[in-house]
């Protein structure tokens, strides 16, 4: 006797089982992750616009968000001294009181989402973190997002480039306002994987992000100089290999 096959109601009623799963599970997402209900609503997540493209939340005084928009356009021109004509455009959540998204545990001072959003915690509204974003946000912005899904480039020159970009005296020798060099010390070997990277850094972040500072600052030197980045990643966009 042959074997019936599975009716066509029963093929369609699989597909809406797995289309009700993908639905519960990010509805479930978006519930349990405050960053990216912000960026869906920023009104029912306590945000207000305060600038084109920037929020902050309803929480946070005047003064405090005069301040971080004084740190923001410092954190601009730290930016354009690469990247004369900068074109990243993404989305900012300033929870300057510090009463939402992640309220237990210890909190990042920002994190970034790709190149649509980055949200920021009272300890990252300075110019240094702010610049460290934004210069993430212009490389993976001139890589593309294609080319970018196939990490071109190497995580350390992408870490210490923001590193280098932002002045971060954690990382840097810094007299008269130049970086005349990374901080000396016995550092390992950054990795080249984004993953790994951050698997390490929630132990190692001093050692790995001065390590990406030391082999970034290594790197330019032998390609040009921090002004020749934009038309370097133009090359890498365009196919051409990260040169080690």
């Amino acid at each position: 006797m042959q074997a019936r096959r599975p009716t066509r109601g029963v093929w369609r009623w699989g597909i809406w089982a797995i289309l009700a799963l993908f639905g519960m599970t990010s509805v479930y997402f978006v519930y349990s992750e405050p960053h990216v209900r912000a960026y869906l609503c920023p009104a029912c997540s306590g945000f207000r616009e305060v600038a084109p493209r920037i929020y902050a939340d309803t929480q946070a005084s005047e003064a405090q968000i005069d301040a971080a928009l004084q740190s923001f356009d410092a954190a601009r021109d730290m930016l354009q001294q690469v990247y004369p004509d900068p074109g990243a455009d993404p989305i900012w959540f300033l929870c300057l009181s510090g009463d939402c998204g992640v309220k237990t545990g210890p909190r990042p001072r920002a994190m970034a989402y790709a190149n649509m959003f980055v949200f920021v915690y009272p300890e990252g509204a300075n110019p240094t973190i702010l610049a460290h974003e934004l210069a993430h946000a212009e490389l993976h912005s001139r890589l593309g997002t294609l080319r970018r899904l196939t990490q071109p480039v190497p995580t350390w020159f992408d870490e210490g480039l923001a590193v280098l970009v932002s002045h971060d005296p954690r990382y840097l020798e810094i007299t008269d306002g130049e970086v005349t060099g990374c901080k000396a010390g016995d550092w390992p070997q950054p990795p080249s994987n984004q993953r790994e990277f951050r698997r390490r850094a929630a132990t190692e972040t001093e050692a790995l992000y001065t390590a990406s500072a030391c082999l970034t600052l290594d790197w330019l030197e032998e390609h040009g100089g921090i002004r020749a980045v934009p038309a370097m990643l133009g090359h890498i966009r365009s196919g051409d290999l990260f040169v080690q």
